[in-house]
């Protein structure tokens, strides 16, 4: 009798010790679930914070351009061109001056290039191939893209500007002192659109998305969204022996310069001293443009 007594309590005990392992066990999943839904809450609430930037960009001067777009005034003097790291294309790193001009604060969106084509009677923006839906190239907000070098050229001229020289877009990008990237020397995929869905768009994203990413002047999208036409030749070792004032790029080369990066791009590809190059016929998803002017030939076209 005593030997079965203490079975039944063996046993009981041991049951005893199975339920309370169990409840640990539920106890502790339940805490991992919570812990999970905690970081998972927070991190939505971090995706819907709207960081502020305490950069004030009314310093620099606005204008409005003959096709109704906001421009932004850029400084004469000196800034840093080229990269010590990069490609090769990118050397040497030189001090080089710049008249002031103004450039476009966004890029040429679908409704800007519209008003043109109507005025102009001009050929529809085409692709060869795009994976997305054909319909967002028409979305009026959007940049537009299947422009060829030429159609860019057309539409500044048109609107009383010009393409950008490369150098004075890369000025524009990165400021005086050689940043990195438009809003400093550290990647911040938050503040662009690039390859991928983490910044919120698959492809390109309405122009002016990004304001987190503006320069150091206030212009938007100068990395990733779409890649920008700008008027030079495309030289690999221009660089070395160009002009240290205003250089307007090499001669009698077959392809031409556009840079920035796009929604296509790696975050390696958006460095505002990256340069790429391509027929000026080439029209693809992934490359747009904006314009700009010298400031001289603004004030006496005003």
């Amino acid at each position: 009798m005593k030997t079965d007594k203490q079975l039944m309590i063996g046993i009981i005990s041991c049951f005893a010790i199975a339920i309370a392992f169990f409840l640990v066990i539920v106890w502790e999943i339940k805490k991992s679930i919570d812990y999970d839904a905690k970081v998972r809450k927070m991190a939505k609430k971090d995706n819907e914070i709207t960081l502020e930037d305490n950069r004030d960009f009314s310093i620099y001067e606005a204008a409005i351009g003959a096709d109704g777009r906001e421009m932004v005034l850029i400084p004469e003097g000196v800034f840093t061109r080229g990269a010590l790291i990069g490609g090769f294309d990118e050397k040497p790193q030189q001090e080089i001056f710049l008249a002031a001009f103004y450039i476009d604060k966004y890029e040429v969106n679908v409704e800007s290039y519209n008003k043109y084509r109507r005025a102009a009677d001009y050929v529809e923006p085409s692709v060869p191939f795009f994976e997305g839906d054909h319909e967002l190239m028409k979305v009026p907000q959007y940049p537009v893209v299947g422009v060829s070098w030429y159609d860019a050229t057309n539409y500044c001229q048109w609107a009383g500007k010009r393409l950008l020289t490369e150098a004075e877009w890369e000025k524009a990008a990165r400021g005086t002192h050689g940043l990195i990237y438009p809003w400093g020397n550290e990647m911040a995929s938050k503040r662009l659109n690039l390859g991928g869905k983490a910044d919120g768009f698959e492809y390109f994203a309405p122009v002016g998305s990004f304001p987190m990413g503006r320069s150091v002047y206030g212009v938007y999208d100068m990395a990733g969204n779409v890649s920008e036409w700008v008027n030079d030749m495309y030289n690999q070792f221009y660089y070395d022996g160009a002009p240290m004032m205003n250089p307007t790029g090499a001669e009698d080369e077959s392809n031409r310069v556009f840079r920035g990066g796009s929604w296509d791009s790696r975050s390696a590809d958006v460095r505002a001293a990256k340069r790429y190059a391509a027929s000026p016929g080439r029209k693809d998803s992934v490359l747009g443009f904006r314009c700009g002017v010298s400031k001289k030939d603004f004030q006496e076209a005003s």
